[in-house]
């Protein structure tokens, strides 16, 4: 079985598209909203939804996550943007993929739903399997083995998909999927996609040279954490 785990607040306006995306996945899987406090309709949306797991914890995405997967029933656990759409098969995929004992984790590569020039060009490198283009938006799986052995996502209110990579990556193979989840560009379009990927940009080098992932959260506008 895959867990997905999906880290929510105030996300009424795109859950019920990813839950009607899941309902057409095939293969074994659970649905689990990690919820950080929502003020909308959010919740009410997903419990239209039969069989869906619903857990409240502190708001943060890595809490979020964290806690969905405390009462993760499956084997592979899959953390994905409420904002995020699997592809057609998407699951099967991932179970395919993990048939191989070697590999300890992976995710998709992503494509925007947006037609902009400069974003399709930016999102072919995310077909590179490289810790700095690989995001918690492309929809990271993990074995949820691995996933205790390293204590999970470390509790920062940023980064922590790229701190998650490091540890599973030294773990075993992490692998990039030939397929694409399809992420929002909202974040882009509101900004202007050239000023959001040097800030981006900037927040990584900042956080890899040693500035705290609290004073880097300032620059960094999200709903969940």
């Amino acid at each position: 079985m895959v867990s997905i785990i999906i880290p929510v607040l105030n996300e009424e306006k795109s859950i019920s598209a990813l839950l009607e995306n899941l309902a057409d996945q095939e293969g074994d899987y659970e649905i689990i909203i990690a919820d950080g406090g929502s003020t909308d309709d959010t919740l009410a949306k997903c419990i239209t939804y039969r069989d869906i797991k619903i857990v409240t914890s502190e708001k943060g995405r890595a809490l979020q996550m964290n806690k969905g997967a405390s009462i993760a029933m499956g084997k592979t656990l899959l953390f994905l943007h409420a904002d995020t759409k699997l592809p057609e098969k998407g699951i099967q995929a991932i179970e395919k993929a993990m048939g191989d004992n070697k590999v300890k984790g992976g995710s998709f590569y992503a494509k925007f739903d947006d037609k902009n020039r400069i974003l399709n060009f930016l999102a072919c490198f995310t077909r590179i399997n490289n810790t700095y283009l690989t995001w918690g938006d492309q929809g990271i799986f993990v074995r949820k083995t691995i996933f205790d052995e390293i204590g999970g996502y470390k509790d920062i209110p940023v980064m922590e998909d790229l701190e998650i990579q490091k540890k599973l990556r030294r773990k075993g193979r992490f692998i990039k999927l030939p397929l694409a989840v399809t992420t929002s560009a909202r974040r882009f379009i509101q900004n202007g996609v050239i000023r959001q990927q040097l800030l981006n940009i900037a927040l990584v080098m900042a956080y890899e040279t040693g500035v705290s992932p609290y004073r880097i959260k300032e620059f960094y506008s999200d709903n969940v954490s």
